[in-house]
């Protein structure tokens, strides 16, 4: 902790004005606070809280909620880290209810939101490191800290961005073994339900479009060249299916931006898959009328 930080906690908490015995665990947490000394500081806080003289005290709650965000910042990234920035935000959170004046709130809000923002860019982090378990479950500390400190909060952006990388990494975990079908159904999911936040959504549109379409193309090339006649009507029937699926997605996406790229070739593949040649062709030549791509 800075000496700036450490000057401010002492004009925050009014200690000095209150009428203290010698061993009162609320001045000697401060005073180890003060000192550096995290783990003294976390040991006195926590019998301050659940004493009588205290548990009602909003400058006690603040205090174990400064103490216990450095002691995140200090593991950041461990389970200790994550279990020290919950008990931090579960008393900053408890400051603001029984802050009556508002004496507090200013600071005990940029402490709760810098944590609540830490949980988010690690859950971004995490599944950049395809640690899909961890990410999630950091991205619902988020969510649920923003709600609980303003019910009214409207997440939908920052929920779409995170379901759709997650999605990505499914897909990408499916691309890598496509006979581990439940990245598939896990990567579908996670995208429609982007869809029932934002349906104006161009990157979970066409992503599902992709996978329902690659979907298709892979249970064709499966197919084994001895396979028998029915066998092979059966999975191009499936694989029909799968195209028909990717179809309305992609369309979505090419209504949003008709003068994308990916969605013209996506279409003219998806139309030819399906035997409808016009429609392939009528793709095609949108696609190569568009103007060449300058040189990036």
């Amino acid at each position: 902790m800075t000496m700036n930080a450490r000057a401010t906690l002492l004009v925050l908490f009014a200690i000095v004005a209150i009428a203290v015995r010698a061993q009162d665990p609320l001045v000697e947490a401060l005073r180890k606070y003060q000192a550096g000394d995290l783990q003294g500081a976390q040991v006195l806080v926590d019998a301050a809280v659940t004493s009588p003289q205290h548990a009602a005290n909003a400058e006690a709650w603040l205090l174990r909620g400064f103490v216990y965000k450095d002691l995140y910042k200090a593991k950041a990234g461990t389970r200790d880290g994550d279990a020290a920035r919950d008990s931090a935000l579960i008393s900053l959170h408890r400051t603001l209810i029984i802050d009556k004046d508002s004496t507090y709130r200013d600071n005990a809000v940029q402490a709760y939101d810098f944590l609540s923002r830490s949980c988010f860019n690690e859950a971004a982090k995490a599944l950049g490191e395809g640690q899909d378990t961890r990410a999630v479950e950091l991205f619902d500390t988020y969510r649920e800290s923003v709600i609980k400190l303003k019910p009214t909060a409207d997440l939908r952006t920052r929920e779409a961005e995170f379901s759709n990388a997650l999605g990505t990494l499914y897909t990408r975990r499916f691309n890598e073994d496509r006979t581990r079908t439940e990245w598939f159904e896990k990567a579908i999911e996670t995208y429609r339900g982007v869809l029932r936040i934002d349906p104006e959504n161009y990157g979970a549109n066409y992503n599902l479009a992709t996978l329902f379409y690659n979907m298709g193309v892979y249970r064709i090339r499966a197919l084994q060249a001895e396979a028998d006649l029915i066998t092979m009507q059966q999975v191009q029937e499936v694989a029909r299916e799968y195209f028909q699926l990717a179809l309305p997605f992609m369309l979505k996406a090419h209504d949003m931006n008709p003068g994308r790229r990916e969605t013209l070739l996506g279409l003219e593949g998806i139309y030819y898959s399906l035997q409808d040649e016009m429609n392939s062709e009528r793709f095609r030549e949108l696609y190569e009328a568009l103007p060449p791509q300058e040189d990036r």
